[in-house]
């Protein structure tokens, strides 16, 4: 096993083929080097989450905008994973409809209920937190015989589709006390105070860790990106969760797998590195989280505008907030979210759709739905571009 040499960051060992244990974080590196060297790279990285933070701050939650972002890092976040599905199926699973959703839907939405969840919880980074997340992710979809919300019981591998465990790319410890042991260490090493580690070299050291552990038998990419969020406000830098990974991973996921892997082979500057890789995606997230809330700032501003020239009722302000949270809705939930009768409510629904807001989508005569469109378009939109 030349790759991994003896006592760098961890041990190969020895199961039905070598498997990787890594060393207790944090690794024995030139702390104050590495933060010089990334200092403009921090300085940058920070400032962009400040200016998130004061947006976010200006508008509250009145508008939804948090919810809207994380539909957004759910339906990217699962096509990493292969899990294909728009954001109009993503909506319409999560506003409880069934009628052109596919499975892939409901296990993108899972995403969004698992983010709720872990970034919810008042709890610390725990495992008992990941594995809340981890059973909201994985149930009633398919993977549900993995083990929903339990540490795996077996071994996996990454990568060696043709020839198995033997071609594997990767194979993590195995499962038993020893990767438990692991867990506990870096629960340790999260909710301990390291005064010559910035945060967000910390946030970048864990969610190796955690990746390389791999503590479940599937979901472990989509609940190590969504930590990566988490953290971020925990550890103080962001106000709300809304900066996400996955955009950026899937965008450069060929450098990210080989930084994981070079990590592991050899440590040394490949640490440093890897650091860089997740500060500018934090950066460039940042960045793309404040484009994508002034879009929707703005987007409700001319909903309103519309509203109050067309001298719509203050109820309908309310609804129209409330469509930036689930774009999604149907004449008996705004008869019930408004106290009206189910004809006002029709009524409010045909107005809406008028002033552009609404589009019918089930072409039914009964019992139809409607979407806030120039909203899933938010959400579905291709990156900017810097």
């Amino acid at each position: 096993m030349e790759e991994y040499p003896d006592g760098l960051l961890g041990d190969p060992v020895a199961t039905e083929t070598w498997a990787f244990v890594p060393d207790d974080l944090p690794p024995d590196l030139n702390w104050p080097a590495i933060r010089l060297e990334h200092f403009d790279l921090y300085t940058q990285t920070v400032s962009e989450l400040g200016k998130l933070n004061g947006l976010h701050k200006r508008v509250g939650k009145a508008a939804g905008l948090l919810r809207t972002l994380w539909m957004r890092e759910a339906k990217l976040s699962s096509q990493i994973e292969d899990i294909e599905t728009t954001a109009e199926e993503l909506v319409l699973a999560g506003a409880g409809r069934r009628l052109g959703v596919r499975e892939s839907g409901l296990e993108s939405w899972n995403c969004v209920l698992a983010l709720e969840h872990g970034v919810s919880s008042d709890l610390p980074w725990s495992v008992r937190v990941i594995k809340e997340m981890h059973r909201l992710l994985l149930s009633d979809v398919r993977g549900e015989e993995k083990r929903p919300g339990e540490l795996r019981q077996r071994g996996v591998y990454i990568g060696g589709r043709t020839h198995g465990v033997k071609g594997a790319r990767f194979v993590p410890m195995p499962a038993g006390d020893e990767m438990v042991n692991a867990l506990s260490q870096l629960e340790r090493f999260v909710n301990t105070r390291h005064d010559a580690i910035p945060p967000l070299f910390v946030i970048a050291l864990t969610h190796y860790q955690f990746e390389t552990i791999h503590p479940f038998s599937d979901g472990n990419g989509r609940i190590g990106r969504v930590l990566i969020s988490r953290s971020l406000v925990k550890e103080g830098l962001l106000e709300h969760p809304v900066v996400y990974m996955s955009a950026y991973i899937n965008q450069h996921k060929q450098q990210y797998v080989d930084l994981l892997l070079n990590i592991s082979r050899h440590g040394g500057e490949y640490w440093s590195h890897w650091i860089g890789f997740i500060l500018d995606a934090v950066r460039t997230q940042a960045l793309d989280a404040i484009w994508r809330s002034e879009r929707l700032i703005s987007l409700r501003e001319r909903y309103h505008d519309r509203l109050k020239e067309d001298g719509a009722p203050s109820r309908l302000f309310q609804v129209v907030d409330e469509l930036f949270a689930m774009p999604a809705i149907n004449v008996k939930e705004i008869a019930q979210r408004s106290g009206i009768t189910k004809p006002t409510a029709n009524s409010d629904v045909q107005r809406l759709e008028q002033l552009g807001i609404l589009s019918e989508y089930t072409g039914r005569k009964r019992d139809r739905d409607w979407v806030a469109r120039e909203i899933i378009h938010v959400i579905e939109e291709d990156e900017r571009e810097e």
